[in-house]
């Protein structure tokens, strides 16, 4: 019979239940391995063939039960070894081609400096375009790698773009924040790198229109003498923060929380007598 499940071990149960006997009596063969997906697309399940064992097992008047032992001990070291065939072809899958050492400390202080330095570079950028493509073939999104490249010494620049760009952006760009998260925690905590992910014009039509907003706040603190911004995240909170220290660079300008938002607020320095 045929099962599909979540995984191999709930596949297993379920096949001994419809089967009437135990998990160690089950015979399989994997027709299709799990995946995960892409924020819930893409997900593929278990798929095994199985079928019971009893009918090749002979009954012996003598020592039957310590044979039946040594038999079942057999079969859960050959299921195991299966689980662990599994679990070493996924982890072939997802190694990358070169294997090399990306140290954490100061290795883009020297970004022009040494040729060695720009091969490591481009190993890196190399390395998360395969990553990426597959990460994007696994989803149901028509959107493909249009660009990867380095932004600057602390940060890498993704553009992805295709017919379902708005989609993968999402109302209110939940979609857009989400990946840019996921993307963020991969390659900071890996590379450590900083990402800019552009998905169409997105980004680019929300510097814009920060741009725009930012300019009425410069004009209000040089009135004022201080101020803050409505609450921001992602990149733009970043992009406020450089263009408000750069026009008040004898300012305190910082970003504050107030339970899940962020802003930045701009006033004077103060002394601690005060």
């Amino acid at each position: 019979m045929r099962v599909e499940a979540k995984d191999l071990e709930e596949a297993l149960i379920e096949a001994s239940k419809s089967l009437d006997c135990s998990v160690v009596d089950l015979e399989y063969t994997i027709v299709q391995l799990p995946k995960k997906g892409f924020l819930g697309f893409g997900r593929k399940n278990i798929i095994i063939e199985v079928e019971s064992k009893k009918k090749q097992f002979k009954k012996h008047p003598k020592n039957n039960s310590q044979t039946n032992k040594i038999r079942e001990k057999k079969f859960c070291e050959k299921a195991e070894e299966k689980k662990e065939n599994i679990k070493n072809a996924k982890i072939e899958n997802t190694k990358p081609k070169e294997s090399y050492i990306v140290k954490e400390d100061k290795i883009f202080d020297s970004f022009h400096r040494e040729s060695k330095d720009t091969r490591n570079i481009q190993n890196i950028l190399d390395e998360i375009k395969i990553q990426l493509e597959k990460l994007l073939n696994s989803t149901c999104f028509n959107i493909s790698l249009k660009e990867l490249k380095m932004y600057n010494e602390e940060s890498i620049f993704i553009h992805l773009d295709g017919e379902d760009a708005a989609l993968l952006i999402g109302k209110e760009a939940h979609r857009y924040k989400a990946i840019s998260y996921l993307l963020h925690s991969w390659i900071n905590s890996r590379y450590n790198l900083l990402v800019r992910l552009e998905i169409s014009h997105f980004l680019e039509d929300q510097i814009q229109g920060m741009q725009g907003y930012l300019q009425s706040v410069v004009e209000k603190i040089k009135i004022y003498g201080s101020g803050q911004t409505k609450p921001l995240d992602g990149v733009l909170i970043k992009i406020a923060l450089e263009r408000l220290r750069s026009e008040f660079p004898h300012k305190y300008v910082g970003i504050k929380q107030n339970n899940d938002q962020r802003f930045i607020v701009i006033n004077d320095f103060l002394k601690k007598d005060e």
